[in-house]
């Protein structure tokens, strides 16, 4: 789940997807959320078909963009806190949501030659 603290940063952030492909694929890997629970070997390999089951535990990353972090429209940092909530036997969160990691997604290039990376 993606949450932004405000709509000024949910529209940074489409901006800064729509013009940097590198970013969305970044944004799309690490906030993929695990559907289904399949079963590993003691390497950690997986050795079978997915096990639907629901997931013990939610999570969400909370997006957000200072006014002073644009570089002409584009933001150069995405800062960002990750937050887990458990969940019960059917899925359904229980309990607070504890913050997991915060960092930020930055951009080192410049908006012609774009070198996004995380520092958490």
């Amino acid at each position: 789940m993606i949450e932004f603290t405000d709509s000024f940063s949910q529209a940074c952030v489409a901006e800064a997807c729509a013009a940097f492909p590198e970013l969305r694929n970044r944004l799309a890997v690490e906030l993929i959320l695990p559907m289904f629970v399949r079963p590993l070997n003691a390497m950690g390999q997986v050795i079978g078909k997915p096990i639907v089951q629901p997931n013990a535990q939610l999570l969400k990353t909370l997006l957000f963009v200072s006014p002073q972090d644009l570089i002409d429209h584009l933001p150069r940092e995405i800062g960002f806190c990750r937050y887990a909530c458990p969940c019960d036997a059917y899925g359904v969160p229980t309990g607070e949501w504890q913050r997991v990691i915060n960092g930020v997604y930055f951009n080192h290039g410049s908006n012609e030659q774009p070198n996004w990376s995380v520092h958490t």
